[in-house]
């Protein structure tokens, strides 16, 4: 039968183990709990509703109340966008109709979690102002420069259908939409098609005139496209996200002057090009069935023509929940 002293012992090594671990479990849970989450944006100079919300500090006003931290990233264009949600560099960003249609038709996990803008004006095919070009028929032949696997190039390759014609009528130059003034300026190529702000920019330089726009080839519908795992991992950070849009939008309305101006300079875009981009873009975030039509019939063009390989159905891209729990509906 063992003594006193040694049970006595044995109990106080007991106490002292459990003690101890409670003590690694406490710190486990304390320090899991003060794990800071970072949200990643990706945002181009088009990215009008969300320059003005990093330049006003919408997002760190949102996102510092829990210390969630607020990174900001600057692409030129939407593939490389894709590229860097797909390897988890970011975690939402606005893009155009055919860079979300493609990402998902590649099979990368990303949702359309709310409409970044509509509008019927968003793309644009210019040539020089001296030009005797008065159709799209026109072009046949001659060279095009458009930022390939953009919003624009899917404006593009529709409207050349509109007119009879196909990708292979014309001569396109894959040219980043940052150099395609002086392109057109310089005579390296006779037409550009690109979005705003830098429809805007070239029409007001006198650099170019507009030959032809979206308005009667495509509704311009532009999404937020957030990857999936984080969305799910992170649902409030989205939702959150999506809310500061809205007041920003809001603070647009409101305030447009103040906010052209704070654009133009976060931006580098000239400030009367500004005002005009967006004088006939629609905010509203909410995901409507025309929008989704949009996508679906922007799909099917894409995949039969070829530029997709591989078909899905439009609902896999498409993520209301969102929306849904911030009462947008």
């Amino acid at each position: 039968m063992m003594s006193k002293k040694i049970v006595a012992l044995i109990l106080t090594v007991i106490l002292l183990l459990g003690f101890a671990a409670g003590c690694r479990q406490n710190t486990a849970e304390k320090s899991s709990s003060t794990v800071k989450k970072t949200i990643h944006i990706g945002y181009q100079a088009s990215s009008s509703l969300t320059i003005l919300a990093k330049a006003k500090g919408f997002f760190e006003a949102e996102f510092d109340q829990d210390g969630t931290e607020v990174k900001y990233f600057l692409f030129v264009a939407g593939p490389p966008m894709v590229e860097a949600l797909s390897g988890g560099r970011l975690d939402i960003a606005n893009l155009g109709p055919l860079p979300a249609i493609s990402a998902r038709a590649s099979g990368i996990d990303l949702k359309a979690v709310g409409r970044a803008y509509s509008d019927q004006l968003y793309y644009g095919l210019l040539v020089r102002p001296d030009s005797a070009f008065s159709s799209v028929k026109d072009l046949a032949g001659k060279k095009v420069a458009v930022q390939v696997g953009s919003g624009a190039h899917l404006f593009f390759l529709l409207l050349l259908q509109q007119n009879g014609l196909n990708h292979s009528d014309v001569n396109i130059v894959n040219l980043p939409t940052s150099d395609h003034q002086n392109a057109l300026a310089t005579g390296n190529v006779d037409a550009v098609a690109t979005w705003q702000p830098f429809v805007a920019m070239i029409e007001l330089s006198q650099a170019g005139k507009v030959l032809a726009d979206s308005k009667h080839v495509i509704q311009t519908v532009g999404v937020y496209l957030a990857r999936n795992e984080f969305g799910q991992i992170n649902p409030e950070l989205i939702e959150r996200f999506l809310k500061v849009h809205q007041k920003t939008a809001e603070y647009l309305q409101n305030h447009p002057e103040e906010s052209f101006a704070v654009i133009s300079q976060e931006s580098k875009v000239p400030v009367d090009a500004v005002a005009k981009s967006v004088k006939s873009i629609d905010w509203g975030l909410q995901l409507t069935d025309e929008d989704i039509k949009t996508l679906a019939e922007a799909k099917a063009y894409l995949k039969a023509t070829n530029v997709l390989k591989k078909d899905f159905d439009i609902s896999e891209l498409i993520d209301r929940n969102y929306l849904n729990n911030i009462g947008v509906k």
